[in-house]
Formats: structure tokens, sequence, C-alpha cells
């Protein structure tokens, strides 16, 4: 027969589903803890209750303990289960209850029992809790006098431990799943950096060996056969070619490994954009020339805060990318304008070409180190790192870089930068 009354049961119950709901909802251990350290205390009139958790060291911390001095629970946090450890450390070292109804008097409060009597503590009796058979903390219960459990305190301590134990069950078993979900992430962002880098190695060697192929050819040929002058000179040209085009590779890869690891020098300063891209026309017109396209510069001046260095690189990047891959009689423009973005203000330069534009099904791929998304019958050159250096070098300097592209209609760079306090407004 029962020694608790329907309405203590009822209460138990209420409690039990309450705490369900708090773990279904993903509520903190401590606060479901703190709940059913409050719900005990109601129904044991004048008791303070008091969880206590078993760290990865051993030794029992803080759970939840709303109305003991504080003072109280700051000096037990720590305590070392033994013989002589309270009821709290005895009962993790004897894996049993363990109730002492007058604290002054019992030998295992002997090493607390100062700090019993400062803090107004006649009584006490704890019982392990259990998950999965492992003690992994204590509930107990205080009394400001000698005080002996009757059955029915017994009762709601037995059930409001168990309570206990399901929700430090429940929290090790989300923190173990947690846990398992970090360890597979790790995992799987170990196997892609493995296959990236795999894949990063295999086409740097594929470019450089092009090149190097071309060098041991002429070399071949400048060693082995009476050339003309005409021809000794067109092998000359092309290792000083294959040569030139190794450099600007490495200087690449070495300029996006500095950028992704955070060590590439950037001097943020104001910068007249529209100069920088008035450069960047200067440098390209003869390769544009030779191409038959226009490149124009149109917008407004607009000062932004940049390295000028490597904004001058993104846009030499930008500019040759869209001069390699567009057709003759074609308009390459560089536009720089002050605008609003996201309620902001900021700068962007355009780069826009008129060429062929790029297939949806590729633009994932763009900014993927070596890939060329296929268009290897254009103008040849590049090594498909112009366009991940020109975002991350952007980045570094604080802004963005967006690419929009349509077949058959062109292709649209925007840089996106901090403008300087003396840009004007849009």
């Amino acid at each position: 027969m029962t020694v608790l009354s329907g309405d203590e049961a009822t209460a138990v119950l209420d409690r039990q589903t309450s705490v369900m709901e708090q773990l279904a909802t993903g509520a903190a251990l401590t606060d479901v803890l703190e709940g059913i350290v409050v719900a005990l205390e109601e129904l044991i009139a004048g008791s303070r209750c008091s969880v206590l958790l078993l760290d990865a060291d051993g030794v029992l911390r803080h759970g939840a303990a709303p109305t003991l001095p504080r003072a109280y629970s700051d000096a037990i946090d720590g305590l070392e289960p033994g013989p002589l450890a309270g009821s709290c450390g005895t009962a993790v070292h004897l894996g049993r209850q363990v109730v002492a109804s007058d604290v002054v008097s019992d030998p295992r409060w002997a090493p607390f029992r100062d700090l019993a009597v400062e803090h107004d503590i006649g009584a006490c009796w704890s019982s392990p809790i259990r998950s999965q058979a492992k003690i992994v903390g204590t509930f107990a219960v205080y009394d400001r006098q000698p005080h002996e459990p009757d059955a029915r305190e017994r009762e709601l301590v037995r059930r409001f431990t168990h309570l206990a134990s399901i929700a430090v069950t429940h929290d090790g078993a989300a923190n173990e799943r947690e846990a398992r979900h970090a360890a597979e992430l790790a995992r799987q962002t170990a196997e892609r950096a493995n296959h990236a880098k795999s894949q990063f190695v295999t086409s740097l060697s594929h470019e450089l060996r092009t090149p190097l192929q071309s060098i041991t050819g002429f070399t071949e040929g400048l060693k082995t056969l009476d050339l003309s002058p005409d021809r000794r000179q067109q092998a000359l040209d092309g290792i000083s070619h294959a040569s030139a085009h190794i450099l600007s590779i490495v200087d690449d890869v070495l300029d996006l490994a500095r950028v992704e690891a955070g060590a590439m020098p950037i001097a943020l300063e104001p910068v007249g954009a529209a100069d920088v891209a008035a450069a960047t026309v200067a440098l390209t017109r003869p390769l544009a020339d030779a191409c038959g396209i226009t490149v124009e510069l149109v917008g407004r001046p607009v000062d932004v805060i940049a390295d000028r260095r490597r904004l001058q690189q993104v846009l030499l990047n930008l500019v040759s990318n869209a001069l390699r891959f567009s057709t003759s009689d074609t308009v390459v423009t560089i536009r720089t304008e002050p605008a609003i973005r996201h309620g902001s203000r900021v700068a962007h330069v355009h780069v826009i070409d008129q060429g062929p534009g790029i297939p949806e099904e590729l633009l994932a791929r763009l900014f993927v180190p070596f890939d060329r998304l296929g268009a290897d019958a254009g103008r040849e050159g590049g090594a498909g790192l112009g366009l991940v250096l020109s975002k991350r070098l952007t980045e570094a300097m604080g802004g963005a870089l967006d690419l929009d592209s349509t077949v058959g209609v062109g292709t649209h760079v925007r840089i996106t930068l901090q403008p300087s306090p003396r840009t004007p407004k849009p």
C-alpha cells in the first residue's frame, strides 16, 4: 500500500510530466534539476534540497540548490567521495542512501561539523543518482533540526531522485549525441579537406606539367638540333613564355595560401577606386587591342578603404578573365560608384563583359581553384586561380565579391568595399 496520499501522488506525477516536457523542449539540465528540487521542498515542509553531480575527475559539483546558503554550496563544491565525506560524499562512496539524522554527532560529518552549524544544518540524508547503473550524483534533503525521515519522506525522495536520474541520463545522452555529431562533422570536414588537398595537388601538377614539358622540348631542340636563327629565337621565346606562366601560377598559389592562412599583409587606406581602375585599363589595353576588345571606364569617382596593390591585383585578374573569354568587337566595362547596400553606405566596382556567359549548372564551381569550367577553348594563359584569389583578396580587405552571369549576355562581377569618409553619397 502506498505511503503517499492521492494529492501527493498526483503532485509527483505532475512534476514528472513537467520534467518530461522540459526535456522534450531542450531545457538546460540545471533548470530541470532546480524545478525538481523546488517541487520536493514544497512536499516536505521546512526542507532544503540539493543535487550534486559527479564531474569527469570524480568529484561532486554543484547542480541545483536554490534554497541552501550560497556560501555552504560553494564550500562543498568539489567534494571528494569517501567514508567521511558527509552524507553526499559517503553516499557516492558506499553506493547507497546515507541518513545523518544528527550531523553534529554523526562521525561522517566530522570534517564538516562547523560548516553545518554555521549554516543551520541539523540533519541530512542523501541518495545516489544513477544513470545506466552508474552513479552520476546525489540528491540530498537537509533539515534545520535533527530529524529521522519517515516512510513518506523516504518515498518522496526515492521518486524525486528517480526524476533527477531521468534528467541527468537524458542530458548525458543528448551530450553524447552532440559529441558524436561533432565528431562526424569533424571527420567529414577532414575528409573534404584531404580530398580538396589531393585535388589541389593534382590540379597544380597538371597545370605545371604542360609548361614544363614545353621548356623541356624547347631545351632539347636547342641542344640537339641545328636550328636557324628564327627557330632558335622561337624556342627561346617559348621557354620564356612557359617560365613566366609557371612563375605566375606559383605566385597565385602562394598568394592564395597566404590569404587562406590569414598571413597576407593587407595595408588598408583610402584609395581612389577610379584611379586604380584607370591603371587597370592602361595595363590591359595591349591585350585588349590584340583581341579586338574595347575596355572602358565609366561611373563616378569613389574612394574606398582598401589595399591599393591588392585592389589592382583583383581588377587585373577580373579584366584579364573577361578579355580571355570574350569575343572581338565586344566591350569590357569597369564602373565605379557609391551605393547603398542593406541600409549602409558602400562603394561598388563593377567589371562587366559581353562574353558567352556561364551556364547555371557551372556557377557552383566558379571559386574552385584550377577549375576553368571546361572553357579550354578560350584564350589560354589562366590556371583557374584568378577568380578565387580575387574573392579571397576582396574579403581580406573587408569587402565582398559577387558574380552574376547569363548565357549569351555576359558576366557581371561586383566588388563591394567600405567607402572612405570623403566618398560622396549615392
